[in-house]
This record gives C-alpha cells, sequence and structure tokens, in this order.
C-alpha cells in the first residue's frame, strides 16, 4: 500500500460528521508575531509575486504593529486527492508526501489552505472524487490539530473558460489542457461548497475567493482560465483582508 492509500484509508473511518456542517466565523485572533504558512497549488505559489506577497505588504502597511509573516509554501500543480490525469508530465505533486515534513522543519503559528483547481484533475464529477476532496482537507486539518495549528480555509478559484476559452475535443482525456467543459460548475463549485460547509476543531476562518474571481473574470483572467492574474491575486488578498477585519 503506498501512502497515498495509507492517507484515504487511515482519514475515511474518522471522517464521521466532524468535517461538515455551517457556523459563523468568529473574530479573528491575530497575535503579534505569527508566521502564517500559505499552502496551496500554482494559484498560492503566483511566482512569488501573488496574492501571499500582496497580503504580506497590505498587512505591513495597515497594522504594521502586529508584525506578521506570510510564507509562501505553494507548489505547482499539487493536489490534496492524489491523483494525476492521463497526459500530464509525471504525476502530479501530493500535498501529504511533503506536509509532516514542511510542518516539523518550518515554524507556523497559523496555515492558510487553498486547493482544487487540479483536485479534480479536470475530469467529470463523481462522489468517488468528492470523498477524496474531502478526505484531503479533513487529512490537512488533523495534521494541524496535532500540532495546534489553527488555519484558514480558501475555497478553490474558478475555471473561467467563459472568458479565456479553450477549444475542447471531448473524445479525448480530459487534461488541464482539455478540462471537462462543465469543470467549473460540476466540480469546482461543489469543491467550494466543501470548503465553505468544513466544520473541524482547526477551523477558525473560511473565505470564499471563488465568487468575486468569478465575478470580475474578465478583469483577472487573460492568459489562462487557470491562474489568475494581478489583478485577480490582488481581488483575493483584498477578500481575505476583508473576511479577517484586518
Amino acid at each position: 500500500m503506498n501512502r497515498r492509500q495509507f492517507t484515504k484509508l487511515t482519514s475515511i473511518g474518522s471522517l464521521g460528521t466532524v468535517l461538515f456542517g455551517c457556523k459563523d466565523n468568529p473574530v479573528f485572533p491575530f497575535k503579534k508575531n505569527q508566521i502564517i504558512g500559505c499552502f496551496g497549488d500554482s494559484v498560492t505559489f503566483g511566482g512569488k509575486n501573488g496574492y501571499v506577497e500582496m497580503l504580506q505588504k497590505i498587512v505591513d502597511e495597515k497594522r504594521p504593529d502586529l508584525n506578521l509573516s506570510f510564507l509562501n509554501l505553494g507548489k505547482s500543480s499539487e493536489t490534496i486527492t492524489g491523483l494525476t490525469e492521463i497526459g500530464h508530465p509525471g504525476p502530479r505533486p501530493y500535498l501529504f508526501e511533503r506536509l509532516d515534513e514542511t510542518l516539523e522543519s518550518t515554524k507556523i503559528d497559523m496555515a492558510f489552505f487553498c486547493y482544487g483547481i487540479n483536485c479534480g484533475i479536470y475530469g467529470k464529477p463523481s462522489q468517488k472524487l468528492f470523498a477524496s476532496y474531502k478526505i484531503g482537507i479533513f487529512s490537512f486539518l488533523e495534521k494541524l490539530k496535532q500540532r495546534g495549528i489553527p488555519a484558514v480555509l480558501l475555497t478553490p478559484p474558478p475555471l473561467t473558460l467563459e472568458t479565456v476559452p479553450i477549444d475542447i475535443d471531448e473524445q479525448q482525456p480530459f487534461t488541464w489542457q482539455n478540462p471537462y467543459p462543465k469543470y467549473e460548475e460540476e466540480v469546482l463549485q461543489e469543491f467550494k461548497e466543501i470548503i465553505l460547509s468544513t466544520k473541524h476543531q482547526s477551523v477558525i476562518a473560511s473565505i470564499d475567493i471563488h465568487s468575486v474571481l468569478l465575478r470580475n473574470q474578465k478583469e483577472c483572467y487573460d492568459k489562462d482560465p487557470i491562474h489568475p492574474n494581478l489583478t485577480g491575486h490582488r481581488l483575493i488578498s483584498e477578500a481575505i483582508v476583508e473576511k479577517l477585519r484586518i
């Protein structure tokens, strides 16, 4: 049994009803000198010039007294489901193959989490897929719980085929270059709802970045339908600041 299978099997038995339910987010408990680790895929990585870095600048300007540090721990192509589509150049990185080592070697007081755009590998929806996504969220939160680290969950961003269309061949396997035409509506929208309804001891806030990017997609996407441009990253950072009342 490989590590990806082990993570899923050991997590699913504990999932139960712990993960899901609606709640209001409390006032955000920032403390001085906290280090916030920002986990995610290429949208979080942002070429080290995206919403994480913008958030650092905003906080430095608005609340220099807090002296917060935001660490960009994003990794391009990564998933929390452990899946890889046919035609991808090698297996997609899997968060749980680096998470323990990262948490051991990097001191963080809080974690931001933003996964989903890659996690369905751009294919059709299924209950198995949604279960894998839920288990990935739960596994991440349990790792944080063991270390007493609170988490802020961000919804995945949208797939904006309306603004940046792609010629899709539905006779070929679906990939990031040839996505399922209803991936946004049938997969990412469900991932968004899963994030927003997640309840766990480690979760102290949930933030919907999906909706603001979707509403403003013409301004936020230009090169491809997956990665927001600088305007998109700015809107993500502003959504975080507004939600957390920084």
